[in-house]
């Protein structure tokens, strides 16, 4: 086997790609507004950016790929680009956000739908949150948010039709606890499996989906699925259902209180705090102080976000796109899409030589566990989902899922995605890990698939999750690395092989070149995209040592020690 300083061919410079890395860093990423926040999904790249790769990988009418879809991004921009587009993902729920942001609707008749809907369900879910007004006494009011303390109601949000009261707060009575913990109309239907046990994301043992709402929730939330299922029109029944899911989290018991710092109530000189409501974050972590929220409150807010993303929708995608049945069928169209439920490992019905272009953002070893975090949402909405066939690593104890079956599994994916790719083709895969051996073997299983690497780029996050907006040494940009199909296959490994001095001598000389210090993420993308051209990379992990040796920290930026 030659060495990588023999096979430079199969790399651009490094001059070259740190040109290309200042274009793409020039652009900012935009947030997710429309047709990108009506429904959550995790790693949402900004939709931007990868239509910069799109537009630069491919021309219109190329088919691209996205085999791992997930929120649908890649799909709906390629589509909207005027490129045709296949999706797949092995989440069911993915494949209906992907769906979701493709499809046209009449908004009129969905409006319609909604109002109809309001009028078969509304005075009977807010039935089951009366209470007593705590200004003129009447039972009348309905409370529209309860904060719980643990398994006690700490306060109840009232809004009064009696007295016109629009928000009072008031203690609970044991009528209040009989309401959310008994209610007198018992669900029809609720999933009631369970969770798989994974302490990472909060799953703990024995846990079940149902357990994450309350005895009322539960039972209104029956109520509305029961009745958005009667709905005949199956295209306006499916963005009810997708409406349904994607308020499925704010009516749980995972929607944590904020509390903010007020003035002093003038009497003992203490200052009160005010609630707020928070949201889901990730995981099944039920806080000790979380909020309940009215079930139908809930969904008419999340059908607001809703409208607003299918009239872009509407807007934005073209009319002639179409989603089609067949790969046969996409190849004769000039336009169009395919989108459907399956595994990366398995592309059989995708011809040889015949994708133009594939940007993808594959599961980062254990960073991410989508299908046991999409439980919440397949379980309602009755989707059969493939444990097996995931490629994950998951710290769940029930499953068999570590570093060996992730590595067998994204190499047999890399390779389809080569067949697929026509010759001299081009992909982008997006990967974020301070894993070392993840790092590795992603890189190497690129090379073994039949990739060169061409240029490795940063692609910053659109929101930050509070996880890497916390922790000190967190990845806040991904990578982008393109790859292109070679006509011969000559598989090179790369290595760890640089020494720790080297490494030493590289983070000293880039954090001399910033004036004002640079941040975790900068000093990681530096070292890596001017490194894996030479087929031999710092491991992560020795990065974040190193700095934290020569370096300080201070208001997020590392600067050299005054010697």
């Amino acid at each position: 086997m030659k060495s990588f300083t023999t096979q430079l061919s199969l790399f651009e410079t490094p001059s070259e790609l740190t040109a290309e890395v200042e274009h793409i860093s020039n652009e900012q990423p935009e947030t997710y507004t429309g047709r990108y926040a009506m429904h959550k999904y995790w790693s949402k790249k900004p939709f931007n950016l990868v239509s910069h790769y799109i537009k630069k990988y491919s021309s219109l009418n190329d088919i691209i790929l996205d085999p791992f879809c997930g929120s649908g991004v890649t799909v709906i921009e390629s589509v909207r680009l005027g490129r045709r587009a296949i999706g797949l993902d092995i989440n069911p729920i993915a494949v209906t956000c992907t769906r979701m942001g493709l499809t046209h609707i009449n908004i009129k008749a969905l409006k319609e739908a909604f109002e109809h809907l309001r009028v078969e369900v509304e005075q009977e879910i807010n039935r089951l949150y009366q209470t007593d007004c705590p200004k003129c006494g009447s039972f009348q009011a309905i409370a529209t948010h309860t904060i719980w303390q643990e398994e006690l109601i700490d306060e109840i949000w009232t809004e009064c039709r009696s007295c016109g009261t629009s928000k009072a707060l008031k203690k609970p009575t044991d009528r209040d606890y009989m309401a959310a913990l008994q209610p007198d109309r018992l669900a029809a239907w609720y999933p009631n499996n369970q969770l798989l046990e994974n302490s990472r994301i909060n799953a703990k043992s024995g846990m079940k989906v149902s357990d994450l709402f309350t005895p009322r929730a539960l039972s209104n939330l029956s109520l509305l699925l029961e009745k958005i299922r009667q709905i005949k029109d199956e295209q306006i029944k499916s963005v009810m259902e997708f409406c349904f899911s994607a308020m499925l989290p704010q009516a749980s018991s995972m929607v944590f209180v904020i509390r903010r710092r007020g003035k002093s109530n003038g009497t003992n000189g203490r200052s009160e705090t005010k609630a707020e409501v928070g949201s889901w974050v990730i995981g099944y972590w039920v806080p000790k102080e979380h909020f309940e929220i009215h079930v139908w409150r809930c969904f008419e807010n999340r059908f607001k976000k809703i409208l607003k993303g299918k009239r872009e929708v509407n807007l934005v995608i073209p009319n002639v796109a179409k989603e089609l049945l067949s790969f046969e069928d996409l190849e004769k169209s000039q336009n169009g899409y395919l989108v459907r439920k399956g595994t990366a490992t398995d592309l059989s019905f995708i011809q040889s030589n015949s994708i133009d272009y594939i940007f993808t953002d594959p599961p980062h070893g254990n960073r991410i566990p989508y299908l046991e975090l999409s439980l919440l949402w397949n379980s309602w909405l009755n989707h059969d989902f493939d444990l097996e066939d995931e490629i994950i690593i998951s710290e769940s104890r029930v499953r068999q899922k570590d570093v060996r079956d992730y590595e067998q599994r994204l190499k047999l994916a890399f390779s389809e995605m080569c067949r697929v790719l026509k010759p001299e083709g081009h992909a982008s895969v997006v990967f974020n890990s301070l894993d070392d051996n993840t790092w590795i073997s992603l890189l190497n299983a690129l090379l073994d698939a039949g990739f060169a690497i061409k240029e490795i780029s940063p692609l910053e996050y659109s929101t930050h999750s509070v996880v890497q907006d916390t922790r000190k040494n967190a990845l806040k940009t991904d990578f982008v690395i393109t790859c292109q199909k070679q006509l011969a296959t000559t598989i090179q490994q790369i290595t760890f092989s640089c020494s720790e001095q080297d490494l030493l001598s590289a983070i000293e000389n880039y954090l001399k070149s910033r004036t004002n210090g640079a941040k975790t993420y900068e000093i990681l993308n530096h070292l890596l995209i001017s490194n894996i051209p030479t087929g031999k990379i710092f491991k992560v992990s020795r990065i974040i040592e190193n700095v934290k040796n020569i370096a300080t920290f201070n208001n997020g930026y590392w600067q050299l020690k005054q010697s």
